[in-house]
C-alpha cells in the first residue's frame, strides 16, 4: 500500500494538461462566489473575472449556463478553457450542505460525463494499460471502507420485500441532471430501461432521490414505476448498503453504476457514462450514441484500469485543513476518520 500510494503521489504531480502554476485564471461570478476555496487548487491565487485583462485562461464548473458562457468568452478571447467538476471520491458530506471536496477534476478537453466528445479522462482510461495494480489497490480500499462519491448516509440494510428472484436495481435520476444529456441519454433511455426491467423475470427496485420521494423534485422513473411492479427505494442509506442486496444494476448515466462495478456487480448502461464502452458493462446504446463513440473507447479495459484512471491519474486531491496535495489513499483515510468522528 505505501509503495502504491507513493507512486500515486508522483502521478498526481504530473498532469501536463493542467494550467501552469503561474497562469492567472478567470472564472464566472457564480464560480468565484460559490467555490471560494477553488483558488487553492491553482497556486492559492484569487480567480479573476472572465473579462479581466491579463488572464491566460478560463475555468468553469459543471455543464450549466455559466459554464457555457465561460466557454463562449474563452473562445471569443482566444483563451484556453479548463472544465472543473467534483472528483469521484469527493467528501463525507454533500456540497450543498457546505462540505468542501477532497478532490476535483481539471479537464482541458471536456467534462468527464460528456460522451459527445473526448475528455481527458477518456484518454487516460485508453492509456491505463499499466495501471491495473494501482487500480486494484484503490478499488479494494474503497470497497473495504464502503465508500462512494458522498459518504454521509448510514450503512444499514434497506427495507425491501423478500424475494427469490434475481434483483435488479434501476437507478433513477432527477430530471434536469446534466449528466443524462451529456452521456447521450434522454427520457426515452429511462423509459426503455424501465420497460426492459418490468419485462424481465426479476424483482425491479428503483433507487430514487429522497427529494423525489418527498415530491420536491421530479425523477425520470417515478411516474412509470407506479404503473408497474417496481419497488421504489428512497431510504436514506448508503450506496454500499443498497448494492449489498442487489444482483445487477441498470443505469443511464449515474455513478451508481461505477460503484457497482467496483464491487463486482454486473452493470447495464442505457447511455454512455465514462465507465461504459470499455467492455466491463452491458451497453444498450442507441444508433446515435454508437455513432458518437465511433473510433473512441476502442480498447478493452478492466474495472481496475478504469478505477486507476478515475481515482488516481485524473483527479487532484487536497486536504482542506491545510490544502496540501494528497493522494487517493490519504483521501480515503480522511473520509473514514470523519465518519468515525461523526458516529
Amino acid at each position: 500500500m505505501a509503495v502504491l500510494a507513493g507512486e500515486t503521489l508522483l502521478e498526481i504531480s504530473r498532469k501536463p494538461w493542467h494550467p501552469p502554476d503561474y497562469m492567472r485564471l478567470g472564472a464566472a461570478f457564480f464560480v468565484r462566489g460559490d467555490f471560494p476555496w477553488l483558488g487553492h487548487y491553482f497556486g492559492s491565487q484569487k480567480l479573476a473575472s472572465v473579462l479581466s485583462p491579463g488572464i491566460g485562461g478560463v475555468v468553469s464548473w459543471g455543464g450549466r449556463a455559466p459554464a457555457k458562457l465561460a466557454d463562449s468568452v474563452a473562445r471569443f478571447r482566444h483563451l484556453r478553457h479548463w472544465h472543473l467538476e467534483d472528483g469521484f471520491l469527493r467528501s463525507m458530506g454533500l456540497g450543498k450542505s457546505g462540505a468542501i471536496p477532497l478532490s476535483i477534476v481539471i479537464d482541458d478537453l471536456g467534462l468527464p460525463v460528456d460522451a459527445g466528445r473526448p475528455s481527458r479522462l477518456e484518454r487516460l482510461i485508453e492509456g491505463a494499460g499499466e495501471a491495473g495494480e494501482r487500480g486494484r489497490a484503490i478499488r479494494e480500499q474503497i470497497v473495504l471502507n464502503r465508500l462512494s462519491k458522498y459518504n454521509h448516509l448510514p450503512h444499514r440494510p434497506p427495507s425491501i420485500e423478500r424475494t427469490t428472484k434475481r434483483r435488479i436495481l434501476l437507478v433513477d435520476q432527477v430530471v434536469g441532471d446534466v449528466s443524462v444529456g451529456r452521456a447521450l441519454g434522454s427520457k426515452a433511455s429511462f423509459e426503455k430501461m424501465l420497460a426492459d426491467g418490468l419485462a424481465s423475470d426479476a424483482q425491479c427496485l428503483i433507487r430514487t432521490h429522497p427529494d423525489v420521494m418527498a415530491r420536491l423534485r421530479k425523477g425520470y422513473l417515478t411516474d412509470g414505476a407506479s404503473k408497474g411492479d417496481a419497488i421504489l427505494v428512497g431510504e436514506e442509506v448508503s450506496v454500499a448498503s443498497i448494492l449489498d442486496v442487489v444482483d445487477e444494476v441498470w443505469t443511464v448515466s449515474s455513478q451508481f453504476g461505477f460503484d457497482a462495478l467496483l464491487r463486482g456487480i454486473p452493470v447495464r448502461c442505457y447511455a454512455a457514462p465514462f465507465y461504459a464502452g470499455w467492455g466491463v458493462t452491458e451497453d444498450h446504446f442507441g444508433a446515435y450514441t454508437k455513432a458518437a463513440l465511433a473510433g473512441r473507447r476502442t480498447k478493452l479495459r478492466t474495472v481496475d484500469q478504469i478505477a486507476a484512471a478515475a481515482f488516481s491519474l485524473y483527479p487532484t486531491y487536497r486536504d482542506p485543513a491545510d490544502w496540501r496535495e494528497i493522494d487517493v489513499f490519504r483521501a480515503v483515510e480522511l473520509i473514514v476518520a470523519q465518519q468515525k468522528a461523526a458516529a
